[in-house]
């Protein structure tokens, strides 16, 4: 990797944060092993079966860990329960979404589960959110069974539904820390909500131009800060990162900081297909941003615009391959990443069925396989781009993982040399 950039006023804090995170990846003589594996195949499992319905298309950890969210392409979403030994069970399913047909444009909605995202704040029963294309639904959820040892008997009842407000697809939704809004995004709008107010929203960034001849990017996601509850961060299809401040103005029009990394290894017709930033997200303790690209993924100082502190390249032996990944379409696969609860490591995925657990700044990555341990060993001499792993999320607390490969689900667990789990993560940042 390269050294550090230029030295701002953030460096002293920045140095003090890596040295840390090499330090606790040193020091950690511990390996990720499988755990369990959830879903089910998609009909008769044939390669030739073009149906997808079964793919898991979202995941998330509740804020304690303690249930895991998947949402499918099919609309469905199945919860798991946390055991004391770690694994995780069936506490409840439910159908969030069904196809409707948009008469105004004649054009059919589909039911797949874009996002889930938990409500981040404790209250009387969990409360999460699920969008598709158009809707958004808020759901609650409780345990009636009284008592641990007994069978769960779990209530879902659908609290809110927004809806009407967004002309595009919706990509993404994000909670406030405020505990009383959230936004949602398209290509070309970002809306904030109050979580109470169903038919009422304020649009905080839209970049539609009048011509739409002249458009040259879309918004691919967006999320607010953890801990200030007036700054946000989306990002768009030509690799740009925009912050934008409520307290400055109500529309973010004019963001309030921009950053945007302008070396990459691809020039020509795919470099902007390849620094389409398909995810952003602030680090748990709020002073770092990871963002993720179909080559990399970048590690930036809000307090430094200039460019990223750090690029982690894991891609680089499928750039001979642009042509055919175009050709199927895997060029446009949107890939994932996920912040270590102690903002400490990151983990994201990648193609024949492999991903990556690194430190928070690259310097030490870790390969591995999602499969099963009685699993066939994969043939990594060739990309296979059938075999991905889009979706990725840990666990707030616990070193836990869950990763969304196609129709699967893998939970993989960090242990110790001595074989026991390491079950709580190391320290608050």
């Amino acid at each position: 990797m390269d050294g550090m950039h230029p030295i701002r006023r953030s460096e002293s804090f920045t140095e003090q944060f890596e040295q840390q995170a090499l330090n606790f990846y040193a020091n950690s003589q511990s390996v990720w092993d499988f755990s369990q594996m959830f879903g089910e195949e998609d009909n008769d499992g044939s390669e030739a079966d073009p149906s997808t319905d079964n793919y898991i298309s979202s995941l998330s950890f509740d804020p304690d860990g303690e249930l895991l969210a998947v949402g499918y392409n099919c609309g469905q979403v199945v919860i798991l329960v946390q055991q004391e030994d770690q694994t995780y069970h069936l506490f409840s399913e439910f159908k969030s979404h069904d196809s409707e047909f948009d008469c105004l444009t004649s054009t059919e909605i589909e039911e797949k589960i874009n996002m889930l995202r938990w409500y981040p704040f404790k209250s009387q029963g969990k409360f999460l959110m699920t969008t598709n294309d158009k809707t958004i639904k808020l759901f609650k959820l409780w345990d009636r069974s009284g008592g641990s040892g007994e069978a769960p008997d779990v209530v879902v009842k659908q609290r809110k539904l927004y809806a009407g407000a967004h002309a595009y697809n919706i990509n993404s939704v994000a909670f406030n820390s405020d505990g009383e809004s959230f936004i949602s995004t398209d290509d070309l709008r970002i809306n904030l909500w109050h979580i109470n107010v169903q038919h009422e929203t304020f649009a905080v960034v839209n970049i539609k131009p009048e011509d739409m001849e002249e458009l040259t990017e879309v918004i691919t996601c967006s999320e607010f800060h953890p801990k200030d509850c007036n700054l946000l961060v989306y990002a768009t299809s030509k690799g740009i990162i925009r912050m934008g401040d409520l307290r400055d103005s109500a529309t973010c029009t004019k963001s309030c900081k921009e950053f945007h990394d302008t070396e990459s290894d691809i020039s020509g017709f795919f470099q902007e297909l390849v620094t389409t930033i398909s995810d952003v997200k602030f680090s748990p303790c709020g002073r770092f941003l990871v963002s993720r690209d179909y080559l990399t993924m970048k590690i930036w100082d809000p307090r430094m615009e200039a460019h990223a502190l750090r690029t982690i390249k894991f891609h680089d032996r499928i750039m001979p391959n642009l042509c055919d990944l175009y050709e199927d379409d895997s060029i446009f696969d949107k890939f994932t990443c996920a912040w270590s609860g102690d903002s400490l490591r990151l983990i994201t995925g990648s193609y024949n069925g492999l991903f990556y657990v690194c430190d928070a700044f690259g310097s030490n990555i870790s390969q591995m396989g999602a499969a099963p341990p009685n699993a066939s060993p994969r043939n990594l001499a060739s990309l296979d781009s059938s075999q991905k792993v889009l979706h990725t999320a840990w666990h707030p607390k616990n070193d836990i993982v869950a990763l969304g490969a196609k129709d699967f689900g893998f939970l993989y667990i960090k242990r110790l040399d001595d074989g026991s789990s390491e079950d709580e993560v190391s320290g608050e940042v």
